[in-house]
Parts: C-alpha cells; sequence; structure tokens
C-alpha cells in the first residue's frame, strides 16, 4: 500500500513538473509578442521644422574619433531635453532644447572605457561608456548634464547664477550590447536625471528623450559603419536572445532528469517488491 502511494505520489510531481516546463516555454515564446500600452511621451509626432532652435526634421548624426582618426563613439537619434524648475512666483515650469545637429563634440577613448561630450546652447551633455569585466558587452554607465540657471531658456527661474549639475544615479547601465554590435530602437527612450549632490539648490530634474535612437561605442572604424544591429525589446530596454533559450534549456533538463530519476526509482523499487514476495 505504501508502494503504491509513493508511486501515485511521484507520478503527481512527474505531471506537475511538466506542466510547468510547458508554461513557463509558452510564457518565453509569447514574451516577444506581448502588446503593451503605448507610453505617454514628451512629443508623439515627427517634428517636421527644419529650424536647427525648433523641431528638428531629421535624425542628428554624432561622432567622436579617437587619436587615430577612427570612429570610437557613434550617436544618430531624435533628441529633446527637458529641464524642470520653479519660477520665482513659486510656479513648476519645463524647458525644452532640442538636441541641433551641430554639436560642439569632445570625448576621450580607452580600451575599456571612453566618454562623448555634446555641448550646445549653454547645456553639457556627458555620455560615459564601459565595457563588462569580461569584456564582451559595453554599456552606458552615466549620463551627466551641465549648465547654468542663467540660461536663457529658463523664464523667470526662482534662483539664477547656479552652477547645476544633474546625472543618473549611481550605478547606471544603460543599453548594454555586444562589442561589435550597435544598439538600436524605435521606442523613445528616456533617461532621467538629477542632482546626486545632497548640497544641491536648484532643485531641477532633467529628461532627455531620444527617438529612434543608434548608437555604438567602442567602434576604432575609420568610417560611419555600423556593426550588426542589437535591437530593444518592445519596452524599449535590451533583449538578449541567449536568456529564453538559457531559460528552456533548463526546464527540459530539469524535466529529464525527473523523468529519468523516477524510472530508475520505479524499476529498483518493483524490483525490490517482487523479489521479497518471491523469498
Amino acid at each position: 500500500m505504501n508502494l503504491f502511494n509513493m508511486s501515485h505520489t511521484l507520478e503527481l510531481v512527474l505531471l506537475f513538473t511538466i506542466f510547468l516546463g510547458l508554461h513557463f516555454s509558452s510564457a518565453l515564446q509569447l514574451e516577444g509578442l506581448s502588446t503593451k500600452k503605448p507610453r505617454i511621451t514628451k512629443y508623439t509626432m515627427k517634428p517636421t521644422s527644419a529650424s536647427a532652435t525648433s523641431s528638428p526634421s531629421s535624425l542628428s548624426l554624432y561622432r567622436l574619433n579617437g587619436t587615430s582618426g577612427a570612429t570610437c563613439i557613434l550617436i544618430q537619434t531624435d533628441g529633446l531635453l527637458s529641464i524642470q524648475y520653479r519660477d520665482k512666483y513659486g510656479e513648476d515650469k519645463e524647458a525644452d532644447t532640442f538636441m541641433p545637429g551641430q554639436m560642439d563634440i569632445s570625448g576621450e577613448c580607452w580600451e575599456d572605457e571612453s566618454r562623448i561630450t555634446l555641448g550646445w546652447k549653454g547645456f553639457v551633455l556627458n555620455m560615459y561608456f564601459s565595457k563588462t569585466p569580461g569584456g564582451e558587452r559595453w554599456y552606458v554607465n552615466n549620463v551627466e548634464l551641465i549648465y547654468t540657471s542663467n540660461n536663457k531658456i529658463f523664464e523667470h527661474i526662482d534662483r539664477p547664477g547656479l552652477d547645476v549639475k544633474l546625472s543618473t544615479p549611481p550605478g547606471t547601465l544603460l543599453f548594454p550590447t555586444p562589442v561589435g554590435k550597435s544598439y538600436t530602437c524605435d521606442q523613445e527612450v528616456i533617461i532621467t536625471m538629477f542632482a546626486q549632490d545632497e548640497n544641491d539648490k536648484s532643485g531641477h530634474l532633467a529628461k532627455l528623450y531620444l527617438r529612434e535612437l543608434k548608437m555604438q561605442s567602442f567602434m576604432y572604424k575609420s568610417s560611419n559603419t555600423w556593426g550588426p544591429t542589437f535591437q530593444c525589446s518592445a519596452n524599449g530596454t535590451y533583449r538578449d536572445e541567449t536568456a529564453p533559450i538559457a531559460v528552456g534549456s533548463t526546464l527540459a533538463v530539469a524535466t529529464v532528469c525527473t523523468v529519468v530519476g523516477y524510472g530508475l526509482w520505479r524499476y529498483f523499487k518493483v524490483k525490490k517488491f517482487q523479489y521479497g514476495t518471491m523469498a
């Protein structure tokens, strides 16, 4: 009787394991097909004006060359910078500026770290790139914005004359991409920056909106030649196909081990029972 109960229990465990494997496999297959609600963005239609001081009509390309003349960092996007501040009347305001096609571009390129600096209309935007410890992927570890509150973009600002420095929080890991490939995202990417200094007096918060973003670092190429595309997922984050494969393989191995283990247990238990009955 005990043998029957144990066999019945293990059969239920086996069926439950197989059910979980099929469930998770289906979930992994449908993950990339899930329909998400559209995000409310700063702007939803591509601007049509060609003026550098208003809405740009096309994507802008920003290129940083290394000391050898080869391209180190390449960024293509339609960018908008929006800064939240308070005016002297105590009202919360937003000031916007599009990233123009013509920038003051500088930076540094090293083997495992690099930086590109974009300057326009009194704003300085720094992007810092790094490689993972194994050197297999590159990513953005910090985005930093520097300006003064005297900038004409701010109307009736409450605290003029402040030097403001905003950035992403420590430990930022944006756009992780295999080295040699270009990060591409058709979704609008939003990078939020705020003061990391507890003594900050501005209280400003900045959001960088990047549409149709294409980016690559550690290129070391002599022309504007992109590497193979590494597409972000539907929610704007990167998508690596190795993760679903690894999880699915693990579930398959676990299911096989359960079946084999149960078969061996039942074989030896039945043999032992038959031997005891014959004795």
